[in-house]
């Protein structure tokens, strides 16, 4: 089948990823690219994405710009690595100063977020796909590394390595589809004994594409997640006033106007959320991009 098709499931997930607290640095490791990883012989993203928590005082917007490329390095084989890189403008009412770490704020600046490197895997669910005539059906792993290379919460080299894995299992039948998402993210301690809680997404994502062809196609889609934050820590010591659980909706809105070119657009709104800090608390979130898949000659059209 085309590679627009077995693309189709795998885009929703966008909606699911874009609920996450760190979907503006991840999306380009587990968005609607992650299928194009592992089914395109190369592809290249660019995003933008808003983020804006607090109130008052507290209030902070945080816009993330992400490059992104990916590449299957062996033949027929739906194994993929991808390479992130984010950069950051950050605007807080009420920022730390000077303060290194996580928990670092400013008033204005902008810096370069770590490097991602992650790699995918995908199984495909080979009777379901002859049954419905559909190769959306199939189940994504994905793991990644954070490696200390940016300079926004410390000197550069000099942060702690994080990780992250996920898992996404998508159906699809005729003009419909549907993800079931899990991600975990595993920060650890920085020398001071300091680190943001690990944080958690279930969700579920939905999708109608009511148009599918091999030069164009329009995907409406919406997210429901729980997201769920552990505590902070501060000199090896749990952060009472931190950590805390939200469910989000996603509404996005993914379109191809040519082959391989994909487009989506997407909002992030909570529906209820409990966090221990009004700081913590979600406003709304946004985000804009763009993905190319590359073809290996008639490659692209051979699925």
């Amino acid at each position: 089948m085309k590679t627009r098709r077995r693309v189709q499931a795998a885009i929703a997930g966008t909606t699911l990823l874009a609920a996450s607290d760190a979907a503006a640095h991840h999306e380009a490791l587990f968005g609607p690219q992650s299928s194009l990883a592992v089914e395109s012989p190369a592809f290249a993203s660019g995003q933008a994405h808003v983020h804006a928590t607090g109130s008052g005082a507290s209030y902070a917007t945080e816009t993330t710009y992400i490059t992104s490329a990916g590449f299957s390095p062996i033949r027929g084989l739906p194994w993929g690595i991808t390479i992130v890189q984010p950069f950051t403008y950050e605007v807080a009412r009420s920022p730390s100063g000077n303060q290194v770490g996580p928990s670092s704020s400013c008033a204005g600046c902008s810096h370069r977020e770590n490097l991602l490197v992650g790699t995918q895997y995908r199984f495909d669910f080979t009777s379901l796909q002859r049954e419905l005539g559909k190769d959306g059906n199939f189940v994504l792993l994905s793991a990644s590394l954070e490696l200390p290379t940016g300079n926004k919460d410390y000197p550069a080299f000099h942060g702690p390595v994080n990780g992250i894995v996920a898992a996404m299992a998508g159906l699809e039948w005729k003009s419909l589809s549907t993800v079931l998402l899990s991600y975990y993210r595993i920060n650890t301690e920085d020398g001071a004994g300091a680190k943001k809680g690990n944080n958690a997404l279930v969700g579920v994502g939905f999708a109608y594409t009511p148009l599918d062809e091999e030069d164009r196609m329009v995907s409406f889609q919406l997210g429901i997640a729980d997201e769920i934050h552990a505590r902070d820590r501060a000199d090896k010591t749990l952060i009472d006033s931190s950590g805390g659980w939200e469910l989000l909706l996603s509404p996005t809105v993914v379109w191809s106007p040519a082959a391989r070119l994909r487009f989506f657009a997407l909002v992030s709104l909570p529906v209820v959320q409990d966090y221990r800090s009004a700081a913590q608390e979600d406003r709304w979130r946004a985000g804009l991009g763009m993905i190319y898949a590359f073809s290996r000659g008639d490659s692209a059209h051979e699925h």
